[in-house]
Formats: structure tokens, C-alpha cells, sequence
């Protein structure tokens, strides 16, 4: 909190040097970063609302640059991520146009950090990189360090404790520079950290010195705080009990009016206990040593009782081994629908972004149903990571939350258009769910495009079922116009139809158009899944 403060004081700083002399406008955005180190969020918030409209009346875009950034803060410390997006999103559009590079930065670091609250975790990669690289720009080096280190934060928070460790390293040797700076012990505190992480303890002690070191030559209490706190762990993984102790209640005395709670108190206990446990069984050990030979009967059967306990011990490791390595799995098959609905995400958003840039009506039209088509195969990918089940898809929660989508993406509102579901029960592997998916796809985008022209409100209605055979049955109807009285389409292709043949196909099943008194029905029966 200190450092952050530290920066946004900073940031009115440049901005009173670069104009020279001081206005209204000024004062009152002074007066915010005053307020804002007290740690007074509404009344800070207050002010820099006063002074964005008087910005604004003045059209200081600068100043407006400074302000959203300044609001970025503001909202991250209150923990408003819709703030945080909100603001971020603005000063990116405002200082680009002003050429500040160092809000620039300061901006895309803001968005790092909010991308790791959302575990978003290759956009807060991506934004970071950016932000050490607006950093360098203004020659920076300290700032640009700072951001790389955060690449190394998302990265631990992914479990991938050795790759964050060169991040660190590199941060570390940025800051060493400045060794009595707050981004140094930063530093030092982020590699006792990962050295623990990744079981190098000698290396983890060594930097907490250097964290104890720094936080009582700065004063900082909390960043000394955490130092006992690492040392109490470093100890404790290497098994030095009475140390761990030693540090922890080292710890509770130092801190306990302020900082101690219960569980801290009950974790210094424990410790005791073990260290005193360890001290017993020593002297049990030798105690035993030194028994008659007249007990060796007695020493069989208490033998054969702790084989027994070891024979127990190693079933109960084994299957815990067995349950963790299938939870692994699990974990990473998660991980690559995950990652597999990312990709598709950007797809999707590259397809929007060169729609805008369409000016061709057909060549448009086909561009929005191909973003519509990978949409529907990234939502199959995001249920299946997202749900409990990383093999099968349960259809009725994925056809519910498509058709929404579907229907925002043609951009139908006041409930004009309504889409019903007729949907038992059903799981489906991804082999099936994705070609399904694309198939409900297309004949409810032909409903959307020709059912209801010029305003009609209608219902589209999909059902999905299981006959007596056991064969997966799909219907997609409607009650517009109809096939006679639709509009004809001088700029559609026959891709729609022509997928729903092929797709149909690869599931044994042929489309069948039924004869209704109103609308328009498809109908398909796979025999492939059963």
C-alpha cells in the first residue's frame, strides 16, 4: 500500500512539472492525492470526480489521463473490480491520445493485477509484458522490472513455482541497485517465497535475512512480520522443530497485541508439542536399546503388530497417491479445455474485429456465423472445465446458456424472439456435444435470419431426447412465417446446410424437415449414439 501511494503522489508530481504553474484544476486533483494516502477512498473519489469535470470543461486531456489512473488506484485499493475495469479501460483511450507513456504503463500494470483476481492468467501475463515495455520507453528500468516480477506472481499462482523463480531472480537484480528501497525487500520477499516453494531452503533463509535486514532499517513492521514468519516454515520443512519453535514465538511475543490470532497461537503449540514428542521418542529409542533379552517374545509380537501398521500405512499412502495422481489428471485435462476455449475466444474476437472492418454485406454475414459457430465450440470447452464432470457435458445447462447467447449476438431484445427447451436429462462426450452444438447452431441461426422478418414476435423451441431405441433425437422448430413465406436470401450460401449434412453424417443421422400447420421443423435421429 505504501509503494502504490508513493506512485500515485508521484503522479501528480510530473504533472505540476511539465505545466509549470498551478491552477484550480490543479488544487483540487492535489488534494485528492493528499486524501488518498490517508487511505480515505469515498472522499478521494470525491475529489477526482470534481476534478474530471472540470477537466472535462476544460478539455485537459492530460489531466483526464491522470485522473482515471488516478481512479484505477482508487478502486483497486477499495477492491471494486468493476471500477478498476471501468477506469483502466478510459485511461488507456485517454493517454494513448496525450502520448503519456508512463501512465501507459502504470495503466496495463492496474489490468495485470486485475486479470489475476479473475485468474485470467495469460492476460495478466500479456498485460505486464506491456507495461514493462511502456516502462522501458521512458527508460524506467525499476518500474519495467517491477512489472516482470508480476509475470512471475501469475505464474506461482498456477502452481508453476520453478518458472516464476527466474522472473524473481531478474527483479532481485534490478533492485539491488537500490538496496535500502522498498522494491528491494519486494524482492527479497517474493524469493524466500519461491525458494520455499520449490524446496531450496538454504537459498529461502538467506533472502529472509535480507528481508529482517531492510524491514528494520525502513521501519516497515508488517514486511518484518512476515520475515519471523518464513523463518518459523524455513526451519519447520528442514525438520529443525526446536528452531521453528524459537522463530514463531519469537514471532507470537513480538506481535501478539496486534497481529496474533488462535490459529497462530495453536501453530506455536504444535510445534512445541512435536519438538518435546521428538525429545521422547529419542529417549524411548535408547530406553529400548537397553532391554533384556527375557522380552524378545514380547518384542515379536509388538513386531508383527507394527508390520501390520506399516503394511496399513502403505495402503493408505498408496491410495492416496492413487486419488492425488487422479486428481492431477483431472486438473490437466480442466486445464486444457480451458486453455483450448481461451484460443477459441481469440478467434472469435479476431473474426469481430475483422467484421468491423467488412464492408461487403455476404462476405459480413458469413464472418458473424463463423464467430457464432466457434462461440458454440468454446462453450462446449468452457462447461466442460468449468463442471464437475472433465469428459461429459450436461446439454440442458449448455443449450440454455447458448440460446442467450445466441440471441444477444442477433441482438433481439424485449423478449421478441423466445427460445424454449424441451431437454431430458443428458450428458454427452465432446466428440458428440461439439457437432451437436454446431448443428442446434446453424438451424436456429436460419430461424433467427428467416422465421420472424419485419419485427414478428415467435418461439423457437429445441428438444432433445432419447427415443425407445435409445437413439439421440434432435428437433429444432419454430412458428414463423414458414419456408413459402420467407424472405429470399440473394447473399446466404448453402455453408449452413451443407455443415448440418456433413455434421449429421458423422452422428448417423440425416436431417429431416417436418411438415408443421405453421413454421418451419427439422428434425434428426443419430443412431451413432446410443
Amino acid at each position: 500500500m505504501r509503494s502504490s501511494l508513493f506512485a500515485f503522489v508521484l503522479l501528480i508530481a510530473c504533472y505540476s512539472n511539465v505545466n509549470g504553474q498551478k491552477t484550480a484544476l490543479d488544487s483540487i486533483f492535489n488534494l485528492a492525492v493528499t486524501k488518498s494516502v490517508t487511505g480515505d477512498v469515498p472522499g478521494t473519489t470525491a475529489l477526482l470526480l470534481t476534478a474530471q469535470k472540470m477537466a472535462e470543461a476544460e478539455n485537459n486531456q492530460q489531466m483526464l489521463c491522470l485522473i482515471q489512473v488516478a481512479m484505477g488506484k482508487m478502486a483497486m485499493i477499495a477492491e471494486n473490480n468493476e471500477g478498476v475495469e471501468e477506469a483502466t479501460q478510459k485511461a488507456l483511450r485517454l493517454c494513448s491520445g496525450c502520448k503519456d507513456t508512463l501512465s501507459i504503463a502504470r495503466t496495463y500494470l492496474q489490468i495485470g493485477v486485475l486479470k489475476l483476481k479473475y485468474e485470467q492468467y495469460d492476460s495478466a501475463i500479456n498485460a505486464f509484458k506491456l507495461s514493462s515495455a511502456y516502462y522501458l520507453l521512458k527508460k524506467d528500468t525499476m518500474g519495467a522490472a517491477n512489472a516482470i516480477a508480476k509475470i512471475g506472481n501469475a505464474l506461482e499462482l498456477q502452481g508453476r513455482n520453478t518458472e516464476a523463480n527466474a522472473y524473481y531472480i531478474n527483479f532481485y537484480n534490478t533492485t539491488k541497485k537500490a538496496p535500502e528501497s522498498i522494491r528491494f525487500l519486494t524482492a527479497n520477499i517474493y524469493l524466500t517465497a519461491n525458494y520455499l516453494n520449490i524446496d531450496q531452503y538454504d537459498k529461502a533463509f538467506e533472502h529472509n535475512q535480507m528481508v529482517k535486514k531492510i524491514s528494520q532499517q525502513l521501519g516497515a513492521a508488517y514486511e518484518y512480520s512476515a520475515s519471523l514468519r518464513y523463518d518459523a516454515q524455513i526451519f519447520r520443512q528442514k525438520q529443525e522443530y526446536k528452531k521453528a519453535y524459537d522463530a514463531l514465538y519469537h514471532y507470537v511475543e513480538h506481535y501478539q497485541d496486534t497481529l496474533m490470532s488462535k490459529m497462530q497461537l495453536e501453530e506455536a503449540e504444535g510445534l512445541k508439542a512435536k519438538y518435546e514428542d521428538e525429545k521422547k521418542e529419542n529417549q524411548i529409542a535408547l530406553q529400548e536399546a537397553q532391554l533384556s533379552q527375557e522380552r524378545y517374545k514380547f518384542w515379536a509380537v509388538l513386531g508383527g503388530l507394527l508390520m501390520a501398521v506399516v503394511a496399513g500405512l502403505f495402503l493408505f499412502q498408496l491410495a492416496r497417491k492413487l486419488r492425488k495422481r487422479n486428481q492431477e489428471k483431472e486438473f490437466l485435462i480442466k486445464e486444457i479445455h480451458h486453455r483450448v476455449k481461451n484460443n477459441l475466444q481469440i478467434l472469435s474476437s479476431l473474426l469481430y474485429l475483422q467484421s468491423r472492418q467488412i464492408s461487403d454485406d455476404t462476405a459480413l454475414q458469413a464472418v458473424r456465423e463463423g464467430q457464432n459457430r466457434v462461440d458454440a465450440m468454446g462453450l462446449i470447452h468452457q462447461k466442460l472445465y468449468m463442471g464437475d464432470n472433465v469428459a461429459k457435458v450436461e446439454m440442458k445447462d449448455y443449450l440454455e446458456q447458448f440460446g442467450q447467447n445466441m440471441l444477444d449476438s442477433f441482438g433481439i431484445e424485449d423478449e421478441r424472439v423466445k427460445i424454449e427447451y424441451e431437454v431430458t436429462p443428458l450428458y454427452l462426450d465432446v466428440d458428440t456435444a461439439i457437432p451437436l452444438g454446431l448443428i442446434i447452431n446453424e438451424l436456429v441461426t436460419n430461424a433467427l435470419k428467416y422465421a420472424f422478418p419485419d419485427g414478428k414476435m415467435g418461439i423457437i423451441r429445441i428438444a432433445l431426447w432419447k427415443n425407445e431405441q435409445n437413439f439421440l433425437c434432435l428437433k429444432v422448430s419454430d412458428n414463423g412465417v414458414g419456408r413459402l413465406n420467407a424472405k429470399n436470401d440473394d447473399k446466404s450460401t448453402s455453408f449452413g446446410t451443407n455443415l448440418v449434412q456433413m455434421l449429421g453424417k458423422k452422428l448417423k443421422g440425416i436431417p429431416e424437415v417436418l411438415t408443421t400447420d405453421q413454421g418451419y421443423a427439422t428434425q434428426i435421429v443419430f443412431e451413432k449414439w446410443v
